[in-house]
């Protein structure tokens, strides 16, 4: 029975979760999925495997190419600003991972058992990344594509982005892989189809470095293997430890029948003779070699015409996709880690040129500057910025003949230490936003946080998002301050409020669209999370509406602050961020950011020891309290009350002569939580937490 019968007659597509294998290979489940959506690809797919059929067996007897084929590859990496969007230097190492195993050259090729040394077979295929793209123009051979789709890794995720598969092996990269580590299809299922070729690789199984490691790295040789047209060494199923697989075969000659493993038992023998268990088409994962007999399998189906395999290695193809001599330095680019740090901090500056430059100059755009080469680490280097400012940065590199360059305009910006002003008062009114001070990033670059005339709590102007028209689950907007000097703070208090609804009706409306607040106390370096109000909880303000909303009336909007006392956040770098995550709901407004704080005093100037000594009484109050007070100088006192928000309730001025004072302070209509703060005789000055029932 062939190949493309069997996958049409027997249920061979259980996703299997044995042994230690949790992601199996998803190519049977890729076939059935394409035969059963495009069922009219049958007979062109059953034709197609004879085809190559026979030419595998001519190849076997008459040989064919001797020289070592170059194949090239692209990468497009799938993601939605999550850790699938791994790193150029993964998708190096991958390729290099592919390569050593194609060509027997792993470090670990020594530990093949005895029994099978013979026929260990340098598969004599080598793959480049590309470093031309379709139309000729230099590139990377990586391409990144933001969609939700990396959460799916099917065949509609494929359609996102594809070149050419007669010039290039696609490969993506995604957060989930249909189920399973990767998954390809056989060149002959694909005869018909051009828009399914390709591998489908989870990014955690990409590689040995990253989000990967080395004992998931050979992957991508396996997929490799279907996709040249091995199946794996039980025969073809999905099913491996089952008896009845020693009835079935791989068509290779020289590997051994076997039921299949999901360990690394090199001693197994379950068919009558002993098992090729390091075999990379093994779900044993421990993979360690190809055999001669699928060395001439491989060979023979990428230099078939049934799905243009062919093609990708003619000299023709190589010089087009830009693989065929030197690496063609065509591009300067660099990546940063942080493009906001404060005074004194450093930043990782990472060559991402191409192809392979050999030299690096540098010019961090504060005076200073760095030339070297791959022995002074010039690639990879931190520069630590000891001025304040927006910093544009060059890089220069060169191969030995020619030299590019590029210039990344406002590439890092350096903030000093307090340059916002306590306190802050932000109600987005005209002249106080747009404000240097405050800035907004937007994670997929869709639209963020903008100022609005048509509502607002206060003053006539508010910032809102449109969220009603976002259709990504999941979509990030931030909101973060410039830096504030709390260092002589005991508290620090960041008061704030917003409006939201949920869009639709009812309970079947609700979504968990959430607000987050969170805060700095290293400028950025750590954001830590101190409060989340969220769509099944405490978002909402008002009532559902399917139609874009806009806040009313003031009972549309809600209040809330925190209090911070920690040493870790007050410091000179403090900073506030406000991160709205859209999960389908409807607009969000924010508006009243007040952030205030309680300051000390220096003792010897300012008699601490008198401060500390002042008094509210009582606390908690119903009607009045008292403050106590001793002053160390004639002056003015001056006496605040701020509620939850940060609002100003009611304000006093008295001048005093130096002793001792008592100051009468009537509670407020409303009971909650309220700030006291007293200033009198030459700066002196405490606030005290008062609680009004």
């Amino acid at each position: 029975m062939t190949l493309f019968m069997v996958l049409l007659e027997a249920p061979i597509f259980g996703q299997h979760e044995a042994g230690n294998l949790a992601h199996p290979c998803g190519l049977y489940k890729a076939g059935r999925a394409l035969f059963t959506t495009h069922p009219h690809l049958r007979q062109e797919a059953a034709a197609a495997e004879i085809q190559l059929e026979a030419e595998t067996q001519n190849a076997s007897r008459d040989g064919s190419r001797e020289d070592v084929l170059i194949i090239p590859m692209v990468f497009h990496i799938i993601h939605f600003n999550g850790p699938e969007n791994i790193s150029n230097a993964q998708i190096h190492d991958a390729v290099e991972v592919l390569n050593t195993n194609m060509r027997a050259l792993n470090e670990n090729i020594d530990q093949v058992i005895p029994e099978f040394v013979d026929l260990v077979a340098d598969i004599e295929i080598e793959f480049r990344l590309a470093q031309r793209d379709p139309q000729g123009n230099c590139h990377s051979g990586i391409n990144r594509v933001v969609s939700e789709l990396t959460y799916v890794g099917d065949s509609e995720m494929k359609q996102l982005i594809q070149w050419p598969r007669n010039k290039y092996l696609n490969v993506w990269v995604c957060e989930d892989a249909g189920g399973a580590a990767g998954y390809t299809l056989y060149p002959q299922w694909v005869a018909g189809t051009p828009g399914e070729d390709g591998i489908v690789i989870q990014h955690t199984y990409c590689g040995s470095i990253g989000t990967s490691n080395a004992y998931r790295s050979r992957t991508l040789t396996h997929e490799v293997g279907h996709w040249l047209n091995l199946r794996h060494p039980w025969g073809n199923s999905n099913d491996p430890g089952l008896a009845g697989n020693c009835d079935a075969d791989d068509l290779v000659e020289d590997t051994p029948n076997t039921i299949g493993w999901t360990s690394c038992d090199l001693e197994g023998s379950t068919c009558g003779s002993l098992d090729n268990v390091q075999n990379y088409m093994d779900y044993s994962y421990c993979g360690r070699m190809f055999t001669l007999g699928q060395k001439e399998r491989m060979r023979a189906a990428a230099l078939s015409p049934v799905s243009q395999r062919n093609q990708l290695s003619t000299t023709a193809n190589l010089q087009a996709t830009g693989v065929a001599g030197e690496d063609i330095l065509c591009e300067a680019a660099f990546d940063v880690d942080r493009k906001t740090i404060c005074l004194g901090d450093s930043v990782r500056f990472t060559d991402a040129s191409f192809h392979n430059p050999s030299s690096w100059s540098w010019d961090f755009g504060d005076g200073e500057s760095f030339a070297g080469l791959a022995s002074d680490n010039a690639g990879d280097l931190y520069h630590v910025y000891n001025e304040p400012g927006v910093f544009d940065v060059t890089l220069t590199v060169g191969n030995g003949v020619e030299e590019v360059s590029t210039t990344l305009n406002q590439a890092v910006y350096v903030m000093d230490a307090g340059e916002l002003e306590l306190p802050v008062e932000q109600g987005f009114e005209y002249g106080e936003y747009p404000s240097e001070d405050w800035s907004t990033f937007d994670v997929l670059e869709d639209g963020t946080w903008e100022v609005t005339d048509a509502s607002s709590l206060s003053g006539e102007r508010s910032l809102w998002l449109a969220n009603w028209s976002n259709s990504v689950n999941g979509n990030k907007d931030f909101l973060r301050s410039s830096t504030m000097d709390v260092s002589e703070a005991e508290e620090v208090y960041v008061s704030y409020s917003w409006a939201f609804v949920h869009k639709g009706s009812g309970v079947d409306a609700e979504t968990d669209d959430r607000l987050q607040i969170s805060v700095t106390g290293d400028c950025g370096g750590d954001w830590d999370l101190r409060k989340m109000h969220r769509g099944y909880t405490t978002l909402p303000t008002a009532s559902p509406t399917p139609f874009p909303w806009t806040p009313s009336s003031e009972s549309d909007w809600a209040s809330s602050f925190i209090a911070l006392d920690q040493d870790v956040y007050l410091t000179e770098f403090f900073r506030v961020q406000f991160e709205f995550e859209g999960r389908l709901g409807n607009n969000v407004y924010l508006d009243n950011i007040n952030i205030y704080s309680v300051a000390t005093t220096d003792l010897s100037e300012l008699h601490l020891d008198l401060v500390e000594q002042w008094q509210l009484v009582p606390n908690p109050s119903t009607e009045r309290s008292m403050l106590r007070f001793e002053t160390p100088a004639d002056g003015d006192a001056n006496v605040s009350v701020r509620d939850a928000s940060g609002r100003l309730v009611e304000a006093r001025s008295t001048w005093f002569g130096r002793g001792a004072h008592e100051w009468s302070i009537p509670v407020p209509d409303a009971p909650g939580v309220y700030f006291i703060q007293l200033n009198a005789g030459g700066g002196a000055h405490r606030t005290w937490r008062w609680i009004v029932h």
